[in-house]
Protein backbone atom coordinates (compact mmCIF):
# COMPACT_ATOMS: atom_id res chain seq x y z
CA UNK A 1 0.00 0.00 0.00
CA UNK A 2 1.06 3.81 0.35
CA UNK A 3 4.04 3.72 1.57
CA UNK A 4 5.60 7.25 0.63
CA UNK A 5 4.15 10.29 -1.53
CA UNK A 6 1.54 9.24 -3.92
CA UNK A 7 -0.32 12.35 -5.52
CA UNK A 8 1.18 15.54 -6.29
CA UNK A 9 0.23 18.20 -8.21
CA UNK A 10 0.88 22.43 -8.96
CA UNK A 11 4.78 21.57 -7.21
CA UNK A 12 6.45 21.16 -10.92
CA UNK A 13 6.57 21.15 -14.63
CA UNK A 14 5.69 18.04 -16.15
CA UNK A 15 9.24 17.81 -17.55
CA UNK A 16 10.35 17.77 -14.18
CA UNK A 17 8.09 16.00 -12.46
CA UNK A 18 9.10 13.64 -9.16
CA UNK A 19 11.60 11.99 -11.10
CA UNK A 20 12.48 12.36 -15.27
CA UNK A 21 13.18 9.12 -16.44
CA UNK A 22 15.67 7.22 -15.28
CA UNK A 23 16.74 9.59 -12.67
CA UNK A 24 15.23 9.32 -9.13
CA UNK A 25 15.66 12.39 -7.28
CA UNK A 26 16.18 12.18 -3.66
CA UNK A 27 13.90 15.16 -2.35
CA UNK A 28 10.93 12.71 -2.85
CA UNK A 29 12.52 9.65 -1.02
CA UNK A 30 10.65 9.04 2.63
CA UNK A 31 12.07 10.89 5.69
CA UNK A 32 13.40 8.04 7.65
CA UNK A 33 15.50 9.98 10.56
CA UNK A 34 14.26 11.88 13.29
CA UNK A 35 17.21 14.29 13.03
CA UNK A 36 16.15 16.00 9.73
CA UNK A 37 12.83 16.89 11.37
CA UNK A 38 14.26 17.81 14.85
CA UNK A 39 16.28 20.08 12.56
CA UNK A 40 13.10 21.78 10.96
CA UNK A 41 11.53 22.53 13.89
CA UNK A 42 14.96 23.82 15.81
CA UNK A 43 15.08 26.42 12.47
CA UNK A 44 11.67 26.64 11.87
CA UNK A 45 9.88 27.10 14.97
CA UNK A 46 6.28 25.62 14.99
CA UNK A 47 3.35 25.69 18.35
CA UNK A 48 3.29 21.86 17.95
CA UNK A 49 4.30 19.18 20.10
CA UNK A 50 8.19 17.80 19.17
CA UNK A 51 7.38 14.61 19.32
CA UNK A 52 4.01 13.89 17.75
CA UNK A 53 4.97 16.10 15.11
CA UNK A 54 8.39 13.97 14.34
CA UNK A 55 5.76 10.86 14.40
CA UNK A 56 3.80 13.14 12.08
CA UNK A 57 6.68 13.65 9.41
CA UNK A 58 8.48 10.85 9.33
CA UNK A 59 7.69 8.52 5.90
CA UNK A 60 6.78 11.89 4.31
CA UNK A 61 8.95 13.03 1.83
CA UNK A 62 11.85 15.27 2.17
CA UNK A 63 10.33 17.91 0.10
CA UNK A 64 7.44 17.99 2.59
CA UNK A 65 9.36 19.81 4.83
CA UNK A 66 11.19 21.97 2.43
CA UNK A 67 8.41 23.13 -0.29
CA UNK A 68 4.99 23.36 2.11
CA UNK A 69 4.81 26.57 3.72
CA UNK A 70 5.07 26.42 7.52
CA UNK A 71 1.24 27.70 8.12
CA UNK A 72 0.03 24.30 5.75
CA UNK A 73 2.20 22.09 7.69
CA UNK A 74 0.83 23.57 10.94
CA UNK A 75 -3.09 22.98 9.30
CA UNK A 76 -1.85 19.26 7.78
CA UNK A 77 -0.98 18.47 11.58
CA UNK A 78 -3.58 19.87 13.16
CA UNK A 79 -6.20 17.85 11.18
CA UNK A 80 -4.05 14.31 11.76
CA UNK A 81 -4.35 15.23 15.15
CA UNK A 82 -8.19 15.38 15.42
CA UNK A 83 -8.60 12.18 13.17
CA UNK A 84 -8.68 9.97 16.46
CA UNK A 85 -10.48 7.01 15.88
CA UNK A 86 -12.16 7.95 12.78
CA UNK A 87 -12.05 6.39 9.64
CA UNK A 88 -11.02 10.02 8.05
CA UNK A 89 -11.13 13.79 8.61
CA UNK A 90 -11.24 16.63 6.03
CA UNK A 91 -11.16 20.39 5.09
CA UNK A 92 -12.61 22.39 2.41
CA UNK A 93 -11.49 25.55 1.42
CA UNK A 94 -11.26 28.23 -1.36
CA UNK A 95 -8.57 28.96 -3.31
CA UNK A 96 -8.43 31.47 -5.95
CA UNK A 97 -10.69 30.29 -8.60
CA UNK A 98 -10.94 26.62 -7.42
CA UNK A 99 -11.24 24.77 -4.11
CA UNK A 100 -8.83 22.42 -2.58
CA UNK A 101 -9.58 19.34 -0.33
CA UNK A 102 -7.65 18.08 2.50
CA UNK A 103 -8.19 14.49 3.57
CA UNK A 104 -6.46 11.91 6.33
CA UNK A 105 -7.67 8.77 6.88
CA UNK A 106 -5.85 5.65 7.50
CA UNK A 107 -4.35 3.83 4.40
CA UNK A 108 -6.88 1.47 1.89
CA UNK A 109 -7.18 0.30 -1.20
CA UNK A 110 -9.26 2.69 -3.34
CA UNK A 111 -8.87 5.69 -1.35
CA UNK A 112 -7.61 8.35 -3.81
CA UNK A 113 -10.50 6.70 -6.40
CA UNK A 114 -12.87 7.18 -3.74
CA UNK A 115 -11.69 10.94 -3.02
CA UNK A 116 -12.03 11.77 -6.75
CA UNK A 117 -14.90 10.23 -7.05
CA UNK A 118 -16.69 11.95 -4.80
CA UNK A 119 -15.72 14.87 -6.04
CA UNK A 120 -17.04 14.09 -9.58
CA UNK A 121 -20.23 13.28 -7.42
CA UNK A 122 -20.20 16.67 -6.89
CA UNK A 123 -19.11 17.67 -10.64
CA UNK A 124 -15.91 19.18 -9.14
CA UNK A 125 -12.94 18.83 -11.57
CA UNK A 126 -9.56 17.45 -10.17
CA UNK A 127 -6.94 19.66 -11.78
CA UNK A 128 -3.77 19.04 -9.41
CA UNK A 129 -3.15 17.16 -6.34
CA UNK A 130 -1.04 15.66 -4.03
CA UNK A 131 -0.92 12.97 -1.43
CA UNK A 132 1.93 11.04 1.23
CA UNK A 133 1.04 8.67 3.89
CA UNK A 134 3.93 8.68 7.14
CA UNK A 135 5.18 5.44 8.85
CA UNK A 136 1.82 4.95 10.80
CA UNK A 137 0.19 4.56 7.57
CA UNK A 138 -2.06 7.91 7.85
CA UNK A 139 -2.29 9.39 4.83
CA UNK A 140 -2.76 13.06 3.68
CA UNK A 141 -4.33 13.95 0.62
CA UNK A 142 -4.94 17.29 -1.23
CA UNK A 143 -7.08 17.87 -4.55
CA UNK A 144 -7.31 20.97 -6.35
CA UNK A 145 -10.52 20.72 -8.19
CA UNK A 146 -12.81 23.39 -10.42
CA UNK A 147 -16.44 23.72 -9.75
CA UNK A 148 -17.87 25.07 -12.99
CA UNK A 149 -21.48 24.72 -12.02
CA UNK A 150 -20.45 26.49 -8.92
CA UNK A 151 -22.53 24.12 -6.48
CA UNK A 152 -19.41 24.22 -3.96
CA UNK A 153 -19.70 27.84 -3.68
CA UNK A 154 -22.95 26.98 -1.03
CA UNK A 155 -21.37 26.66 2.69
CA UNK A 156 -24.33 23.63 2.60
CA UNK A 157 -23.13 22.14 0.00
CA UNK A 158 -19.73 22.46 1.05
CA UNK A 159 -20.68 20.23 3.94
CA UNK A 160 -22.43 17.98 2.31
CA UNK A 161 -19.82 17.06 0.23
CA UNK A 162 -17.60 16.24 3.32
CA UNK A 163 -20.24 14.35 4.72
CA UNK A 164 -20.44 12.38 2.08
CA UNK A 165 -16.71 11.40 1.43
CA UNK A 166 -16.55 10.89 5.24
CA UNK A 167 -19.17 8.12 4.50
CA UNK A 168 -17.56 6.73 0.82
CA UNK A 169 -14.57 6.49 2.52
CA UNK A 170 -15.75 4.50 6.14
CA UNK A 171 -17.45 2.72 3.78
CA UNK A 172 -21.22 3.67 4.61
CA UNK A 173 -22.26 4.82 1.20
CA UNK A 174 -21.73 3.01 -2.11
CA UNK A 175 -20.27 5.45 -4.44
CA UNK A 176 -20.88 3.27 -7.56
CA UNK A 177 -24.32 4.00 -7.01
CA UNK A 178 -23.87 7.49 -6.85
CA UNK A 179 -21.56 8.20 -9.64
CA UNK A 180 -21.41 6.00 -13.28
CA UNK A 181 -18.84 3.50 -13.76
CA UNK A 182 -15.26 4.83 -15.04
CA UNK A 183 -16.16 6.22 -18.76
CA UNK A 184 -14.17 4.76 -21.68
CA UNK A 185 -10.76 5.83 -22.02
CA UNK A 186 -9.26 7.21 -25.43
CA UNK A 187 -6.24 8.72 -26.67
CA UNK A 188 -4.01 7.87 -23.58
CA UNK A 189 -0.18 6.97 -24.40
CA UNK A 190 1.71 5.54 -21.40
CA UNK A 191 5.50 5.81 -20.45
CA UNK A 192 7.10 2.97 -18.44
CA UNK A 193 10.41 3.23 -16.24
CA UNK A 194 11.39 0.58 -14.15
CA UNK A 195 14.65 2.74 -13.21
CA UNK A 196 12.89 5.97 -11.86
CA UNK A 197 12.49 4.65 -8.33
CA UNK A 198 14.32 1.75 -6.31
CA UNK A 199 11.13 -0.43 -5.13
CA UNK A 200 8.51 0.85 -7.79
CA UNK A 201 7.57 1.24 -11.21
CA UNK A 202 7.05 4.39 -13.06
CA UNK A 203 4.04 4.66 -15.21
CA UNK A 204 3.57 8.29 -16.85
CA UNK A 205 0.32 8.90 -18.07
CA UNK A 206 -0.29 11.59 -21.37
CA UNK A 207 -3.07 12.64 -23.10
CA UNK A 208 -6.38 14.92 -23.60
CA UNK A 209 -7.81 15.73 -20.14
CA UNK A 210 -11.75 14.51 -18.69
CA UNK A 211 -14.16 15.19 -16.21
CA UNK A 212 -13.72 12.19 -14.43
CA UNK A 213 -10.48 11.46 -16.01
CA UNK A 214 -8.44 10.87 -12.58
CA UNK A 215 -11.35 8.82 -10.75
CA UNK A 216 -11.20 6.46 -14.21
CA UNK A 217 -7.18 5.81 -14.08
CA UNK A 218 -6.93 5.49 -10.21
CA UNK A 219 -9.99 3.55 -10.26
CA UNK A 220 -8.69 0.88 -12.67
CA UNK A 221 -5.17 1.29 -10.79
CA UNK A 222 -6.89 -0.48 -8.05
CA UNK A 223 -9.14 -2.75 -9.82
CA UNK A 224 -5.82 -4.06 -11.12
CA UNK A 225 -4.34 -5.19 -7.90
CA UNK A 226 -1.73 -2.01 -8.43
CA UNK A 227 -1.03 0.28 -5.22
CA UNK A 228 0.16 3.91 -5.95
CA UNK A 229 2.93 4.85 -3.89
CA UNK A 230 3.95 8.24 -5.34
CA UNK A 231 2.22 10.12 -8.17
CA UNK A 232 2.18 13.71 -9.74
CA UNK A 233 -0.97 15.10 -11.44
CA UNK A 234 -0.88 17.88 -13.63
CA UNK A 235 -3.63 19.13 -16.34
CA UNK A 236 -1.76 21.93 -18.45
CA UNK A 237 -3.69 23.27 -21.41
CA UNK A 238 -6.37 20.86 -20.70
CA UNK A 239 -4.36 17.82 -21.21
CA UNK A 240 -3.26 15.22 -18.64
CA UNK A 241 0.97 14.80 -17.68
CA UNK A 242 0.72 12.19 -14.64
CA UNK A 243 3.17 10.03 -13.43
CA UNK A 244 2.08 6.71 -11.33
CA UNK A 245 4.63 5.06 -9.14
CA UNK A 246 3.21 1.47 -9.18
CA UNK A 247 3.36 -1.83 -6.93
CA UNK A 248 1.58 -5.00 -6.80
CA UNK A 249 1.94 -6.99 -3.39
CA UNK A 250 5.03 -4.70 -3.00
CA UNK A 251 6.80 -5.21 -5.45
CA UNK A 252 7.68 -3.56 -9.30
CA UNK A 253 5.04 -4.56 -11.82
CA UNK A 254 6.14 -7.47 -14.11
CA UNK A 255 5.69 -7.13 -18.19
CA UNK A 256 2.16 -8.82 -17.65
CA UNK A 257 1.02 -6.65 -15.19
CA UNK A 258 2.11 -3.59 -17.70
CA UNK A 259 0.18 -5.35 -20.42
CA UNK A 260 -2.92 -5.59 -18.36
CA UNK A 261 -2.72 -1.90 -16.86
CA UNK A 262 -2.34 -1.17 -20.90
CA UNK A 263 -5.25 -2.75 -21.91
CA UNK A 264 -7.58 -1.50 -18.71
CA UNK A 265 -6.77 1.71 -19.63
CA UNK A 266 -6.94 1.97 -23.19
CA UNK A 267 -3.66 2.93 -23.43
CA UNK A 268 -0.32 2.33 -25.81
CA UNK A 269 3.19 2.94 -25.62
CA UNK A 270 4.31 5.64 -28.05
CA UNK A 271 4.66 9.46 -28.97
CA UNK A 272 1.58 11.62 -27.41
CA UNK A 273 0.47 13.60 -30.04
CA UNK A 274 1.18 16.72 -28.57
CA UNK A 275 4.78 15.27 -29.22
CA UNK A 276 5.61 14.17 -25.65
CA UNK A 277 7.77 11.29 -26.10
CA UNK A 278 6.62 8.27 -24.42
CA UNK A 279 7.39 4.55 -24.54
CA UNK A 280 8.94 1.24 -22.15
CA UNK A 281 12.39 2.28 -20.24
CA UNK A 282 12.65 -0.46 -17.85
Amino acid sequence: MLSTWRIRGRIDSAASGPASCGTMRPEYLPIRDEREVRAFLDRTPLAVDRERFTRFALGFPHRYLEATPPVEIVKHFALVESLGRRAAASALSREGDAYRLVVVAGDRRFLFSRIAGSLLVFGANVVAAEAFANTAKVVLDSFVATDASGTLEKPEERRRLQGFLEGVIEGRIELSQQVAGPAALEGLTIQWDDAAHPETTLMRLVGRDALGLLYAVSRRLSEAGCDIEIAHVETPGGRVADSFYLTASGKKLTRGMKDDLEARLGARAGRDPAGVEVGSIG
